[in-house]
């Protein structure tokens, strides 16, 4: 660990040019404010740069920032970062909520939104916090549950014992480790959080809103991509925004799986596709072809394990686009 920037003095327009740029440096830009002080004493040390940066924050006056939707644009730096409250409070006021971090809890920032974000001395005369900050992709790997995670939260003995133990690692041989050995320890980190998320008491039904609203983009861009026959898994993720991992869990979370969707989008396309009138000329293995097979062989396999006979003899028996039972791949 290493102090990145200290300030003991009573001259604002130098400390607010010189943190401000400390800020910009190690997080995104946005707007500083300061409490009326006669003094101003503020301590950032740093450990570890890679696969996410910790950063320890003492201040013994009171320090806002605000980025607003102008900053977003200009430096759109994606970053999640967790706030670890030890002394003081933290107020966040966002579109979606106002929160209030106190000592021994946490909260989340995402940079991607506006917000305005207070650290608050109080009672104790300092504020004392621990930060992480985490690139997106790796968040979403790691945290997906907590996309939309706006309220502060405290971590329970269990898992606040195992996350002391491990930033007290990181924090103290963060800068003598190597990238491949960081690497499991802040996974490790990021895991025991994501459980301690995942054991709140809040409404599983707004955690299943959110990823009933992710599965209705992944199935839109796949609904978009289904004549594509190399389209993929990972793909899929990049174009929607999400980690390869994050997929998987929204997923799990609707109870289907990436072939399931995909195959049966593109079954259900070639069958509205051969019952029509409008094109019952033109030849089964061109309709596979555009729904995204790669042989009409496979389509066929497919077909008649959904819809329980071949293709050519479906439409025979469906021509004109008569309703038909399916049979539910298992």
């Amino acid at each position: 660990m290493h102090t990145v920037y200290t300030y003991n003095g009573a001259d604002i327009g130098e400390f607010r040019r010189t943190y401000a740029e400390v800020v910009r440096q190690e997080y995104y830009d946005g707007e500083l404010e300061l409490d009326a002080s006669d003094r101003f004493d503020v301590t950032v040390q740093k450990a570890l740069a890679h696969p996410i940066s910790l950063v320890s924050v003492v201040t013994r006056t009171g320090i806002a920032f605000r980025r607003g939707w102008g900053h977003i644009r200009a430096n759109p730096t994606g970053v999640r970062v967790l706030w670890f409250v030890r002394q003081g409070s933290l107020a966040i006021v966002r579109s979606q909520n106002v929160c209030t971090a106190r000592a021994g809890q946490c909260v989340i920032l995402n940079s991607s939104t506006p917000f305005y974000a207070r650290a608050s001395v109080e009672a104790g005369g300092v504020f004392d916090a621990v930060q992480a900050i985490v690139p997106a992709h790796l968040f979403l790997s790691h945290l997906p549950a907590a996309t939309e995670f706006n309220a502060a939260f405290g971590i329970d003995a269990t898992d606040r014992h195992v996350i002391t133990k491990l930033l007290d690692v990181l924090f103290g041989e963060g800068e003598l480790l190597s990238r491949k050995a960081a690497e499991p320890l802040v996974a490790a980190f990021l895991e025991t959080v994501a459980d301690n998320i995942s054991n709140l008491a809040e409404s599983p039904i707004k955690r299943q809103a959110v990823t009933d609203k992710r599965l209705l983009d992944i199935e839109d861009y796949i609904f978009k991509n289904l004549t594509n026959p190399d389209l993929n898994y990972d793909e899929v993720a990049r174009n929607c925004g999400i980690s390869p991992r994050y997929l998987c869990y929204i997923l799990k979370a609707n109870d289907t799986s990436f072939s399931q969707l995909l195959w049966t989008h593109r079954l259900e396309k070639a069958h509205e596709w051969l019952v029509s009138p409008t094109m019952r000329d033109y030849p089964i293995h061109e309709i596979a072809f555009m729904a995204g097979f790669k042989s009409a062989a496979h389509f066929s396999r497919m077909f008649k394990s959904r819809y329980g006979c071949p293709p050519k003899e479906h439409r025979e028996l469906n021509g004109g686009g008569a309703e038909l039972v399916s049979i539910p791949i298992n």
